[in-house]
């Protein structure tokens, strides 16, 4: 059997039905596909007069749909014939309005009611999403049914079921253009339709939250059971179970919360021990502000024609207040990566991240209005570029660039006038952590400042010959006095070139000679 949804309102969405005669176009066009299946079912009755007897229309089994699945056609087109004549009739009342037109218009409708019950009876035997579709189709016609005949609450269970049914099959559909039509009937049928019925009843709340509370209220026991068949988290009444906070304060402001999964999630969040918590526990709980801000968003969206101005407020006043958690989550997150961090480039990107985060705080609407809050911002950001730019001056330190890290250790210094007013999520930051920068500061200005002099004499006092590669850096004028050292002259030294060496070694050998006549020398 195809998509039930797709086969009625699909059609009807297709065909751009606007004026009654659009409507009565169609059924026309629907009275012949009935037809046609009657024939080809062979469910027509030719003897008139003994019709009730003979007609096997109204007797089609469960046995007959599971052998052929186009008996529970019938069933599904003539429950759509009956509820097109009735929005024709509703058409035509725009112009005309009486009395019989209206119990007709009731009646077509709960005769359309009536044999989409019959749907429901003989696809019993029916699983999956075409199951869930055949429910969602009888209870919009159940709550078009008690919208014209104003039983509200029955309307809003009605409308309720068919939400939360068909935002389950939202949630496991992966066919793009059944995900377009389930979005098509959710925003121009059921969710205008549980408006309607919540400011008759004054009922308050997100359309989430109402039809989970409301679904279970079992005023049309046909349909109920659909219940069973979808996850138990879309229909999940939260606010049943567990005491919610009502009430969010930001600042000197404080608004309601009217959308209970808001509140759960926030209460959840609120819970949580993060004093222990690494930067992946963090990341878990960006993770669940983004939730919260998705939802809202959602709803926002929903809601953005509401006229009340007192919603207004409430919707921006929480916006601001997750925006706000949500920033100073990431940016915590971010100051504990900082701590596992040893390279300074990875760290000093860091710390550009966090300014622009701070950037955005500051943006955020109502803070601009807080004095207290708007200079403490300024001081946290003045203070993490404190902190960005002594990881640059360490960088140039480290690399014996003294005189450039001087300079922006004084320019730190010179521009250090911070100051918190007002507490930041999470213990951030806190004035007597200032106070220890500065301290530390001063400390690295006063070290920066020895080893740049310690530089500066170095390069005076090199040997010339220390290093053959390596040459004094000073100028030559600076260069030590050269003075004269004292010493021993030595005149062998200054003469010994003009020895005649040949005639002094002839003498010595004719000496020896002479020597050797006398016995040991003594006698010639």
């Amino acid at each position: 059997m195809d998509s039930p949804l797709n086969s009625t309102i699909g059609a009807r969405m297709s065909a751009y039905l606007i004026t009654a005669n659009d409507y009565k176009k169609q059924r026309k066009r629907l009275n012949k596909k009935l037809l046609k299946l009657r024939h080809d079912l062979n469910l027509t009755t030719q003897d008139t007069k003994n019709y009730k007897d003979k007609e096997s229309q109204s007797k089609i089994t469960k046995e007959q749909f599971e052998l052929n699945d186009k008996y529970g056609l019938i069933y599904l087109y003539l429950a759509e014939r009956d509820l097109l004549y009735a929005l024709e009739l509703k058409n035509m009342m725009e112009i005309e309005t009486n009395k019989s037109s209206i119990n007709l218009i009731k009646t077509k409708l709960k005769r359309s009611l009536q044999h989409s019950y019959k749907l429901l009876d003989i696809t019993n035997n029916l699983k999956g999403k075409t199951k869930v579709e055949t429910y969602i189709y009888s209870s919009l016609i159940a709550g078009q049914y008690s919208t014209t005949a104003k039983k509200w609450k029955n309307a809003l269970n009605s409308f309720s079921i068919a939400k939360c049914s068909l935002d389950y099959l939202l949630s496991i559909e992966s066919d793009e253009f059944q995900k377009t039509l389930y979005n098509e009937i959710l925003e121009t049928l059921i969710e205008p339709s549980l408006n309607l019925s919540m400011s008759q009843l004054e009922l308050k709340g997100d359309l989430k939250t109402i039809s989970r509370k409301y679904s279970h209220d079992e005023k049309f026991p046909q349909i109920s059971p659909v219940l069973k068949l979808i996850d138990v988290e879309f229909t999940k009444d939260i606010s049943s179970e567990i005491e919610l906070i009502r009430q969010i304060k930001w600042r000197n402001h404080s608004a309601e919360i009217y959308n209970d999964e808001i509140a759960f999630k926030i209460m959840e969040i609120n819970k949580e021990n993060w004093q222990g918590f690494d930067g992946n526990q963090f990341d878990c709980l960006i993770t669940k502000w983004l939730q919260i801000l998705e939802l809202h968003k959602l709803d926002n969206e929903k809601n953005q024609d509401d006229d009340d101005l007192d919603q207004v407020q409430n919707r921006a006043i929480l916006l601001t207040y997750v925006n706000y958690n949500l920033l100073f989550t990431k940016l915590k997150r971010d100051l504990l990566l900082i701590g596992q961090l040893k390279d300074k480039k990875d760290i000093i990107r860091l710390f550009s991240g966090i300014i622009i985060i701070i950037e955005e705080l500051k943006e955020l609407p109502g803070v601009y209005n807080d004095e207290e809050l708007s200079e403490s911002l300024e001081s946290l950001e003045k203070f993490y570029k404190a902190k960005k730019n002594v990881e640059i001056a360490e960088c140039y330190q480290i690399n014996g660039r003294y005189k450039e890290s001087l300079k922006i250790y004084k320019y730190i210094l010179d521009d250090f006038d911070i100051n918190y007013k007002t507490q930041f999520p999470f213990e951030l930051s806190t004035n007597e952590e200032i106070a220890i920068f500065k301290q530390q500061l001063k400390s690295k200005l006063l070290q920066n400042q020895i080893n740049s002099q310690f530089e500066l004499s170095k390069g005076f006092e090199g040997y010339t010959i220390e290093n053959m590669n390596k040459y004094p850096s000073g100028p030559i004028i600076n260069l030590t006095k050269l003075q004269p050292i004292q010493c021993k002259p030595v005149l062998f030294d200054i003469g010994y070139n003009y020895i005649n060496y040949n005639s002094v070694n002839r003498k010595n050998e004719n000496q020896i000679e002479t020597e050797k006549k006398g016995f040991f020398g003594l006698f010639k």
